[in-house]
Protein backbone atom coordinates (compact mmCIF):
# COMPACT_ATOMS: atom_id res chain seq x y z
CA UNK A 1 0.00 0.00 0.00
CA UNK A 2 2.87 2.33 1.02
CA UNK A 3 4.51 2.53 -2.47
CA UNK A 4 0.92 3.01 -4.57
CA UNK A 5 0.77 6.14 -2.14
CA UNK A 6 4.51 6.69 -3.16
CA UNK A 7 3.46 6.63 -6.83
CA UNK A 8 0.51 8.84 -6.09
CA UNK A 9 2.76 11.19 -5.03
CA UNK A 10 5.22 11.25 -7.28
CA UNK A 11 3.25 11.74 -9.70
CA UNK A 12 0.93 14.41 -8.27
CA UNK A 13 4.37 16.19 -7.79
CA UNK A 14 5.71 15.76 -11.14
CA UNK A 15 2.37 17.11 -12.64
CA UNK A 16 2.85 20.02 -10.79
CA UNK A 17 6.18 20.92 -11.67
CA UNK A 18 5.12 19.84 -15.52
CA UNK A 19 2.13 22.55 -14.79
CA UNK A 20 4.84 25.59 -13.29
CA UNK A 21 6.90 24.95 -15.88
CA UNK A 22 4.01 25.24 -18.76
CA UNK A 23 2.86 28.49 -17.03
CA UNK A 24 5.83 29.82 -14.91
CA UNK A 25 7.17 32.03 -17.97
CA UNK A 26 3.61 33.49 -18.73
CA UNK A 27 3.16 34.61 -15.15
CA UNK A 28 6.72 35.81 -14.41
CA UNK A 29 6.46 38.02 -17.99
CA UNK A 30 2.95 39.21 -17.25
CA UNK A 31 4.14 40.56 -13.95
CA UNK A 32 6.72 42.56 -15.15
CA UNK A 33 4.81 44.33 -17.12
CA UNK A 34 2.94 47.29 -15.38
CA UNK A 35 2.90 50.70 -18.13
CA UNK A 36 2.35 53.72 -16.53
CA UNK A 37 -1.55 54.99 -16.47
CA UNK A 38 -2.62 58.39 -18.00
CA UNK A 39 -4.16 60.71 -15.41
CA UNK A 40 -7.78 61.89 -15.77
CA UNK A 41 -6.43 64.98 -16.74
CA UNK A 42 -5.17 63.82 -19.90
CA UNK A 43 -8.01 61.37 -20.79
CA UNK A 44 -10.47 64.34 -20.66
CA UNK A 45 -7.96 66.53 -22.99
CA UNK A 46 -9.09 63.99 -25.61
CA UNK A 47 -12.02 66.60 -26.10
CA UNK A 48 -9.85 69.16 -26.78
CA UNK A 49 -8.30 67.42 -30.11
CA UNK A 50 -8.98 69.22 -33.27
CA UNK A 51 -10.94 66.86 -35.21
CA UNK A 52 -11.89 64.06 -33.32
CA UNK A 53 -14.03 61.41 -33.77
CA UNK A 54 -17.88 62.56 -34.18
CA UNK A 55 -19.63 58.88 -33.52
CA UNK A 56 -18.98 55.26 -31.81
CA UNK A 57 -20.98 52.46 -32.38
CA UNK A 58 -20.87 48.64 -31.10
CA UNK A 59 -22.04 45.52 -32.52
CA UNK A 60 -22.08 42.03 -31.33
CA UNK A 61 -20.57 39.00 -33.48
CA UNK A 62 -22.30 36.15 -31.37
CA UNK A 63 -23.44 35.43 -27.68
CA UNK A 64 -23.62 32.97 -25.62
CA UNK A 65 -25.90 32.80 -22.65
CA UNK A 66 -25.73 31.51 -18.97
CA UNK A 67 -27.09 31.57 -15.66
CA UNK A 68 -25.29 34.44 -14.63
CA UNK A 69 -24.12 36.53 -17.49
CA UNK A 70 -24.64 36.58 -21.79
CA UNK A 71 -20.81 36.37 -22.86
CA UNK A 72 -20.83 38.78 -26.13
CA UNK A 73 -18.01 38.93 -28.37
CA UNK A 74 -18.11 42.73 -29.85
CA UNK A 75 -16.27 45.05 -31.87
CA UNK A 76 -16.57 49.19 -31.95
CA UNK A 77 -16.71 51.25 -34.28
CA UNK A 78 -14.96 54.94 -34.25
CA UNK A 79 -15.71 57.68 -36.91
CA UNK A 80 -14.61 60.47 -38.24
CA UNK A 81 -16.23 63.45 -39.55
CA UNK A 82 -14.23 62.67 -42.83
CA UNK A 83 -15.67 59.45 -42.83
CA UNK A 84 -12.68 57.47 -42.23
CA UNK A 85 -13.44 54.58 -39.71
CA UNK A 86 -11.42 53.20 -37.00
CA UNK A 87 -12.27 49.42 -35.56
CA UNK A 88 -11.68 48.43 -32.30
CA UNK A 89 -11.38 44.13 -32.10
CA UNK A 90 -12.50 41.75 -34.71
CA UNK A 91 -14.53 39.00 -32.78
CA UNK A 92 -14.45 35.86 -34.73
CA UNK A 93 -15.96 34.31 -37.30
CA UNK A 94 -19.09 31.69 -37.44
CA UNK A 95 -16.84 28.73 -37.10
CA UNK A 96 -14.30 29.97 -34.99
CA UNK A 97 -17.16 31.35 -32.60
CA UNK A 98 -19.28 28.19 -32.11
CA UNK A 99 -15.76 26.34 -31.28
CA UNK A 100 -14.69 28.94 -28.64
CA UNK A 101 -18.16 28.36 -27.39
CA UNK A 102 -17.98 24.88 -26.80
CA UNK A 103 -14.46 25.25 -24.89
CA UNK A 104 -16.49 27.91 -22.76
CA UNK A 105 -19.54 25.57 -21.85
CA UNK A 106 -16.69 22.92 -21.16
CA UNK A 107 -14.91 25.14 -18.32
CA UNK A 108 -18.49 27.11 -17.46
CA UNK A 109 -21.17 24.40 -17.12
CA UNK A 110 -24.41 25.69 -17.85
CA UNK A 111 -23.63 27.80 -20.73
CA UNK A 112 -25.91 27.72 -23.72
CA UNK A 113 -25.55 27.51 -27.25
CA UNK A 114 -23.55 30.01 -29.31
CA UNK A 115 -25.90 32.73 -31.01
CA UNK A 116 -24.28 34.04 -34.24
CA UNK A 117 -24.87 37.52 -35.48
CA UNK A 118 -22.46 37.51 -38.22
CA UNK A 119 -18.44 38.37 -39.10
CA UNK A 120 -17.03 41.24 -39.05
CA UNK A 121 -17.57 42.16 -42.63
CA UNK A 122 -21.44 41.23 -42.79
CA UNK A 123 -22.12 43.64 -39.65
CA UNK A 124 -20.13 46.35 -41.52
CA UNK A 125 -21.63 45.87 -45.04
CA UNK A 126 -20.82 49.04 -47.10
CA UNK A 127 -18.74 50.47 -44.23
CA UNK A 128 -16.20 47.79 -44.53
CA UNK A 129 -13.97 50.02 -47.11
CA UNK A 130 -14.31 53.08 -45.02
CA UNK A 131 -12.24 51.41 -42.09
CA UNK A 132 -8.70 52.20 -42.28
CA UNK A 133 -7.36 51.85 -39.00
CA UNK A 134 -7.58 48.85 -36.75
CA UNK A 135 -6.37 48.23 -33.09
CA UNK A 136 -7.09 45.15 -30.71
CA UNK A 137 -7.78 45.47 -26.91
CA UNK A 138 -5.40 42.25 -26.55
CA UNK A 139 -4.54 39.44 -29.05
CA UNK A 140 -6.68 36.53 -27.82
CA UNK A 141 -8.28 34.36 -30.50
CA UNK A 142 -11.70 35.99 -29.70
CA UNK A 143 -11.13 39.44 -30.66
CA UNK A 144 -8.60 38.93 -33.21
CA UNK A 145 -10.06 35.64 -35.57
CA UNK A 146 -12.84 37.96 -37.50
CA UNK A 147 -9.52 40.05 -39.03
CA UNK A 148 -9.36 36.66 -41.46
CA UNK A 149 -13.13 37.51 -42.58
CA UNK A 150 -12.38 41.62 -42.97
CA UNK A 151 -9.32 41.24 -45.20
CA UNK A 152 -11.45 38.38 -47.41
CA UNK A 153 -13.85 41.03 -48.00
CA UNK A 154 -12.17 44.11 -47.68
CA UNK A 155 -8.72 43.87 -49.36
CA UNK A 156 -5.76 46.09 -48.33
CA UNK A 157 -5.63 49.49 -47.49
CA UNK A 158 -6.35 49.33 -43.73
CA UNK A 159 -3.20 49.91 -40.75
CA UNK A 160 -2.95 47.91 -37.20
CA UNK A 161 -1.99 50.03 -34.76
CA UNK A 162 -0.41 48.53 -31.37
CA UNK A 163 1.57 49.13 -28.30
CA UNK A 164 4.98 47.94 -28.18
CA UNK A 165 3.89 45.46 -25.22
CA UNK A 166 1.07 43.89 -27.79
CA UNK A 167 3.45 44.03 -31.02
CA UNK A 168 6.83 41.92 -29.03
CA UNK A 169 5.27 40.77 -25.92
CA UNK A 170 3.23 37.18 -26.36
CA UNK A 171 2.51 34.41 -24.21
CA UNK A 172 1.06 30.85 -24.84
CA UNK A 173 -2.75 32.56 -25.80
CA UNK A 174 -1.74 35.56 -27.63
CA UNK A 175 1.40 33.91 -29.97
CA UNK A 176 -1.36 32.65 -32.19
CA UNK A 177 -3.30 35.62 -32.73
CA UNK A 178 -0.10 37.77 -33.06
CA UNK A 179 0.85 35.29 -36.57
CA UNK A 180 -2.07 36.00 -37.93
CA UNK A 181 -2.26 40.02 -37.92
CA UNK A 182 1.86 39.23 -39.25
CA UNK A 183 0.25 37.57 -42.11
CA UNK A 184 -2.91 39.56 -42.55
CA UNK A 185 -4.18 42.77 -44.84
CA UNK A 186 -3.21 44.87 -42.44
CA UNK A 187 -0.24 47.31 -42.45
CA UNK A 188 1.56 47.37 -39.14
CA UNK A 189 2.12 50.66 -37.00
CA UNK A 190 4.39 50.25 -33.57
CA UNK A 191 3.35 53.20 -31.12
CA UNK A 192 6.22 53.76 -29.24
CA UNK A 193 6.25 55.54 -25.96
CA UNK A 194 4.39 55.32 -22.20
CA UNK A 195 1.29 56.76 -20.76
CA UNK A 196 -1.72 57.76 -23.62
CA UNK A 197 -0.63 57.70 -26.89
CA UNK A 198 -2.02 59.32 -30.08
CA UNK A 199 -2.27 58.40 -33.95
CA UNK A 200 -1.87 61.67 -36.07
CA UNK A 201 -4.19 59.83 -38.86
CA UNK A 202 -7.22 59.41 -36.29
CA UNK A 203 -6.80 62.35 -34.28
CA UNK A 204 -8.77 62.03 -30.48
CA UNK A 205 -8.36 58.60 -30.25
CA UNK A 206 -6.19 57.72 -27.07
CA UNK A 207 -4.33 54.65 -26.81
CA UNK A 208 -2.60 53.29 -22.88
CA UNK A 209 -0.79 49.83 -22.73
CA UNK A 210 -2.29 48.41 -19.23
CA UNK A 211 -0.64 44.72 -19.14
CA UNK A 212 -2.90 43.07 -16.54
CA UNK A 213 -4.74 40.87 -18.78
CA UNK A 214 -2.22 40.00 -21.35
CA UNK A 215 1.46 41.21 -22.03
CA UNK A 216 -0.55 43.62 -24.83
CA UNK A 217 -3.72 44.51 -23.23
CA UNK A 218 -4.59 48.35 -24.42
CA UNK A 219 -7.33 50.79 -23.56
CA UNK A 220 -8.66 52.71 -26.05
CA UNK A 221 -10.32 56.58 -24.95
CA UNK A 222 -12.30 58.62 -27.17
CA UNK A 223 -14.21 61.98 -26.22
CA UNK A 224 -17.43 61.92 -28.19
CA UNK A 225 -20.52 64.27 -27.86
CA UNK A 226 -19.54 65.41 -23.65
CA UNK A 227 -18.88 61.17 -23.17
CA UNK A 228 -15.32 60.07 -22.51
CA UNK A 229 -15.75 56.10 -23.58
CA UNK A 230 -13.00 53.63 -22.47
CA UNK A 231 -12.77 50.20 -23.92
CA UNK A 232 -10.54 48.42 -21.53
CA UNK A 233 -10.95 44.69 -23.11
CA UNK A 234 -11.12 41.77 -21.15
CA UNK A 235 -9.53 43.39 -17.52
CA UNK A 236 -12.85 42.17 -16.15
CA UNK A 237 -15.41 39.89 -18.38
CA UNK A 238 -18.38 41.83 -16.64
CA UNK A 239 -19.30 45.63 -15.92
CA UNK A 240 -20.36 44.95 -12.75
CA UNK A 241 -17.43 43.04 -11.26
CA UNK A 242 -15.47 45.57 -12.57
CA UNK A 243 -17.65 48.22 -10.64
CA UNK A 244 -17.77 45.79 -7.46
CA UNK A 245 -13.67 45.15 -7.97
CA UNK A 246 -14.44 41.51 -8.06
CA UNK A 247 -11.34 39.23 -10.10
CA UNK A 248 -12.10 35.84 -12.20
CA UNK A 249 -11.08 33.74 -9.49
CA UNK A 250 -7.94 31.68 -9.07
CA UNK A 251 -8.50 29.10 -11.52
CA UNK A 252 -9.00 31.39 -14.30
CA UNK A 253 -5.99 33.39 -13.57
CA UNK A 254 -3.87 30.85 -12.44
CA UNK A 255 -4.20 28.20 -14.83
CA UNK A 256 -6.76 28.83 -17.86
CA UNK A 257 -5.35 32.52 -18.74
CA UNK A 258 -2.19 33.60 -16.70
CA UNK A 259 -3.04 37.11 -15.41
CA UNK A 260 -1.36 39.46 -12.93
CA UNK A 261 -3.98 39.86 -10.31
CA UNK A 262 -2.61 42.75 -8.53
CA UNK A 263 -2.21 44.84 -11.80
CA UNK A 264 -5.97 43.82 -12.84
CA UNK A 265 -7.45 44.63 -9.19
CA UNK A 266 -5.34 48.27 -9.42
CA UNK A 267 -6.75 48.31 -13.30
CA UNK A 268 -10.20 47.79 -12.39
CA UNK A 269 -9.94 50.21 -9.02
CA UNK A 270 -8.91 53.12 -11.67
CA UNK A 271 -11.84 52.13 -14.48
CA UNK A 272 -14.22 51.90 -11.92
CA UNK A 273 -13.60 55.24 -10.22
CA UNK A 274 -13.26 57.00 -14.10
CA UNK A 275 -16.76 55.55 -14.30
CA UNK A 276 -18.48 56.66 -12.11
CA UNK A 277 -17.47 60.49 -12.64
CA UNK A 278 -19.94 61.76 -15.32
CA UNK A 279 -20.13 61.58 -18.43
CA UNK A 280 -17.74 58.98 -18.26
CA UNK A 281 -18.56 54.84 -19.78
CA UNK A 282 -15.76 52.62 -19.69
CA UNK A 283 -16.93 49.41 -21.87
CA UNK A 284 -15.88 46.12 -21.15
CA UNK A 285 -15.81 43.76 -24.19
CA UNK A 286 -17.57 41.07 -23.40
CA UNK A 287 -20.56 42.92 -21.63
CA UNK A 288 -22.67 43.82 -24.60
CA UNK A 289 -25.56 44.59 -22.84
CA UNK A 290 -23.85 47.12 -20.39
CA UNK A 291 -22.39 48.76 -23.34
CA UNK A 292 -25.90 49.09 -24.45
CA UNK A 293 -26.94 50.45 -20.94
CA UNK A 294 -24.24 53.32 -21.04
CA UNK A 295 -26.44 54.40 -24.08
CA UNK A 296 -23.63 53.36 -26.68
CA UNK A 297 -25.68 53.23 -29.77
CA UNK A 298 -25.31 49.99 -31.66
CA UNK A 299 -25.54 48.92 -35.99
Amino acid sequence: MRWIIRVIVIVLLLSVAGLAAFLGPAHLQIRGIEPTLPTEAELRALANVPGGPTTIRIAQSSSQAGAERVLGHSLVILEWANGRRFMIDAAMDQQASEEFGELVAKMSPGMGPVNYHGNVAELLGAELSTVHGVGFTHLHADHVQGIDAFCAARGPGARSYQTVAQATQHNLHTKESAEQLASSCLEPTVLDGDGLLSISDFPGLGIVSLGGHTPGSTLFAAHIDGTLWLMSGDISNVKSKLMSNTGKGWLYSTLFVPENTSRTEELRLWLSALDRQANTEVIVAHDFAAALDSGMPSF
